[in-house]
């Protein structure tokens, strides 16, 4: 989690405001307060650390001691400032949010979790319960309890349900328990909630596109898959980044709306035009439209450009597809050798086997024909000339070539 200053410890800070007045008067505690809302976090270290100096016992010293230590990334002191706080005064769901936050941010997963768990979120002030929910599913997510984390995210959810970053939280916790499905409604009702909320639009695309690959239902992945794409296109609209436009032809590809996705990655190529997935994605846009060559040309454009890897192979798969669809097996042959996909191999070389047969077979079939035509016109010659004898024995002779022909050629 980012170092920032939750809800928790502003509205913890507003309460010590008030508290200050019953404290005796020191310049130090008010510098600091002053300090603290300027966002001068070096300054008001310095002040509440004279604080805790005359006010050994006030835990509100140490809070704001923690929290301001946080802030400027002091992590250890802020940690120790912060369970000073607690152990001086337990009663505080504030000081335990803001040391939990420090936990978090120091990756001390197991320690935060121990100590936000025992936490009543019903018990604790309202302002406190969206921060509180908000660390302790990072806590719980972070050490493999994302089911407690998406229970506490839930309920908090229903009562402040304008709260963008609980669905956001929410979408992380049902990806850590493996439910996409979930993950991508949460990530969009973040997104919906906040259209700035970059993350969470790319996390639903994704998602989306995740729940699509693996549903056995047409109507499922086409469901799916145009959804992510309609995000994308919102994303890709506000923020027109490689990723994005990436992004979006991925989904529109998925969801088999070919110049919507090759519009997408052309988009994505005016912007990284050395790019070989770009390249590779086009071509298999190109080629579900039937422009075999173009798609070619792009393939060999990804290739010259430096593919490698499992990109390299599949460059390689899609070229020998487009080659099998042009019957041109020689090549075909070749690209699957070169992407090691031997089985295609063995299908490629015996497909052009049975185009050669076939090809033996038509030349035979055709010549055939022509033995039939040629035989018809010299039966017509011998007519003219009155050799009707001979006429009539080469006549005899077409029936039984005729069918012949019919049985092997028709």
């Amino acid at each position: 989690m980012k170092s920032r200053v939750s809800r928790a410890t502003i509205a913890g800070a507003a309460a010590l405001l008030l508290l200050a007045a019953a404290l005796p008067a020191h310049a130090e505690w008010n510098k600091g307060l002053e300090a603290y809302k300027k966002k001068d976090w070096a300054d008001a270290v310095k002040e509440f650390e004279e604080v805790t100096k005359t006010n050994p016992d006030y835990a509100g010293a140490y809070y704001m001691l923690g929290v301001s230590q946080r802030a400027l990334g002091q992590l250890s002191p802020a940690i120790a400032s912060l369970r000073k706080s607690v152990e001086l005064d337990g009663s505080q769901a504030s000081y335990k949010i803001a040391l939990g936050q420090a936990l978090l941010q120091a990756d001390q997963y197991q320690n935060a979790y121990e100590l936000l768990k025992p936490l009543s979120m019903s018990s604790m002030d309202a302002s406190h319960r969206s921060s509180y929910a908000l660390l302790f599913a990072q806590a719980a997510t972070k050490t493999n309890r994302p089911g407690e984390a998406i229970g506490v995210l839930t309920t908090q959810a229903r009562a402040d349900s304008r709260n963008y970053r609980l669905q956001q939280a929410l979408g992380s916790a049902y990806t850590a328990s493996g439910d996409e499905a979930k993950a991508f409604e949460a990530y969009k009702s973040a997104y919906d909630l906040n259209a700035k909320d970059a993350t969470s639009a790319r996390n639903a695309v994704k998602a989306a596109i995740s729940v699509a690959r693996r549903s056995s239902s047409n109507s499922s992945k086409s469901n799916y898959y145009n959804q992510a794409g309609q995000i994308a296109d919102r994303l890709a609209n506000a923020s027109p980044t490689f990723e994005h436009q990436l992004l979006a032809g991925e989904a529109w590809l998925g969801a088999k709306q070919y110049q919507k996705a090759q519009a997408s990655f052309d988009k994505a190529r005016s912007q990284q035009s050395n790019n070989a997935l770009v390249y590779y994605y086009i071509a298999q846009c190109k080629t579900q439209i039937n422009q075999l060559n173009p798609a070619l040309a792009d393939l060999q454009q990804a290739l010259k450009i430096g593919a490698s890897g499992k990109l390299r192979n599949q460059i390689y798969n899609q070229g020998a597809f487009i080659y099998d669809k042009k019957k041109d097996y020689n090549n075909a042959i070749s690209w699957y050798q070169e992407a090691g996909n031997q089985s295609m191999v063995r299908q490629m070389e015996d497909k052009k086997s049975k185009a050669a047969q076939n090809q033996a077979a038509d030349k035979e079939c055709a010549d055939f024909k022509k033995t039939i035509a040629a035989l018809r016109l010299q039966v017509d010659e011998l007519q003219k000339i009155g050799d009707n004898d001979s006429a009539q024995q080469l006549l005899d002779q077409l029936p039984a070539l005729e069918k012949d022909y019919s049985e092997r050629c028709r």
